[in-house]
C-alpha cells in the first residue's frame, strides 16, 4: 500500500511582528510601520510561485526498494530471457511456468540462449538496449534525490494564508520537465497556515502538513522523460524496440538435428506479458517511494520590495532546519525557498 509524503513545516515566530494573518487588525493592513519599502508587506493581488528545494540523499531513500527496480532491470539487460519468462510467471503470464515443458526436451537448454541471441540485437535511438535501460536507472535515481517541489503562496492579512503544492520540478536533476501535481486521491496540497511579518520583511510560518506521493509523480516524469527522449513510454519503447512477435517467429522456428522449438504464440504471449510484468514491476517499486515526515522545524525569510511601493516582490533567503523521514527514523536534511509575484 503507497502511503503519502507527509511534510510538516514547523516554523517558530520571532522578533518584533506585526498582527498575524488570521487574526485581522481590522483595518485590513499588517499594522502601524509596515507597507514601506523598508517594511514591505506581502502582496495583496496573486500568488507568490514558490520554489521549495529539499536535499534528499540516496543514503535515505530505503535500499531494499531501491535496490530491487536496479535488480530488476540489471536482470534484464544482462539475462533478458530468465527475466522475460520468470518475472512473466510471477505475474500468471499464460505458459510462462509450463514453456520448458512445451519445447522438446532436446532444445530446451537452449531458448532462452537464442532468446537472449535476438535481444542483444536490440537498438534504442542506435544504442544497446542496456544503454536505455541504463540511462532511465539514473534517471530514476536523480529524480528521487534532486528535485523541487513549486507551489502558490497567498499572504493577505484578515485571512489565513493558503499555500498549494503544485509541480514537481526534476529541473534540479538535469531532467528539463514540470510534472504539474494532478492530486493523487492521498495527496494532501493545499494548507492555511499562520504567517507573522516583522521589521525589515522578515516573515515566519506556522505549521504546515502536506501529503505527497512523490514515488508516483517520479514515475510520470521519468515514463515522459522517455517518450521525450527516445519516442515512447517506458513500456512503448523497450516494446517497440524487442519486437516479441519476430523475437517468437525466430527462436520457434530454430531447429536441431530436424527437431524444432514451435510455440511461437506462448512465446510471444510470454515475451509480451515478461515486458508488461517488468515494467509494472519497477513502476510498483518506484510509486512505493515516500516521505513519511519532513518536519520544517525552524526557519523564515525575508520580503524584498523591489519597486518601492512597499509590498514584497520576491521572498527570498527562505532556510528551514528539516528533519526527514524515509521511514528509516528522522535524519537532519536541508531546505531551502524563494518566491515571486
Amino acid at each position: 500500500m503507497r502511503n503519502a509524503v507527509l511534510v510538516s513545516m514547523l516554523l517558530a515566530a520571532c522578533g518584533t511582528s506585526a498582527p498575524t494573518a488570521g487574526d485581522d487588525p481590522g483595518n485590513g493592513d499588517w499594522g502601524d510601520g509596515f507597507g514601506t519599502p523598508e517594511n514591505p508587506v506581502p502582496a495583496k493581488t496573486g500568488p507568490y510561485a514558490v520554489v521549495n528545494s529539499v536535499d534528499i540523499t540516496s543514503e535515505q531513500i530505503l535500499p531494499a526498494q531501491a535496490e530491487l527496480v536496479v535488480e530488476t532491470l540489471r536482470e534484464f539487460t544482462t539475462n533478458p530471457a530468465h527475466a522475460l519468462i520468470s518475472i512473466a510467471d510471477q505475474a500468471g503470464v499464460p505458459y510462462a511456468g509450463t514453456i520448458y515443458n512445451l519445447i522438446p526436451g532436446a532444445l530446451r537448454g537452449y531458448v532462452e540462449g537464442w532468446i537472449n541471441d535476438e535481444i542483444a540485437k536490440v537498438k534504442i535511438n542506435g544504442q544497446p538496449l542496456t544503454k536505455y535501460t541504463g540511462d532511465i536507472v539514473k534517471v530514476f535515481e536523480y529524480a528521487l534525490t534532486n528535485f523541487s517541489l513549486d507551489s502558490q503562496m497567498t499572504l493577505e492579512p484578515g485571512m489565513q494564508v493558503s499555500h498549494t503544492l503544485t509541480a514537481l520540478d526534476l529541473r534540479p536533476a538535469g531532467i528539463d520537465f514540470v510534472l504539474p501535481i494532478n492530486g493523487i486521491a492521498s495527496d494532501i496540497l493545499t494548507q492555511h497556515p499562520t504567517v507573522h511579518l516583522s521589521a525589515g520583511g522578515a516573515i515566519v510560518f506556522g505549521e504546515q502538513r502536506f501529503g505527497l506521493d512523490y514515488g508516483e509523480y517520479i514515475w510520470q516524469a521519468v515514463d515522459h522523460f522517455s517518450q521525450q527522449t527516445f519516442g515512447g513510454g517506458i513500456r512503448a519503447t523497450l516494446g517497440a524496440a524487442v519486437n516479441c512477435p519476430a523475437i517468437a517467429h525466430t527462436v520457434a522456428t530454430k531447429c536441431v538435428l530436424g527437431i524444432c522449438v514451435g510455440h511461437e504464440t506462448e512465446i510471444k504471449g510470454i515475451c509480451e506479458g515478461g515486458l508488461t510484468a517488468i515494467v509494472d514491476l519497477v513502476h510498483a517499486r518506484i510509486a512505493e517511494q515516500r516521505v513519511e515526515a519532513l518536519s520544517f522545524a525552524s526557519g523564515g525569510a525575508t520580503l524584498v520590495d523591489d519597486d518601492g511601493d512597499g509590498v514584497g516582490d520576491r521572498i527570498v533567503e527562505g532556510q528551514w532546519d528539516a528533519e526527514l523521514n524515509l521511514g528509516l527514523g528522522l535524519r537532519h536534511t536541508n531546505a531551502s525557498f524563494d518566491g515571486k509575484r
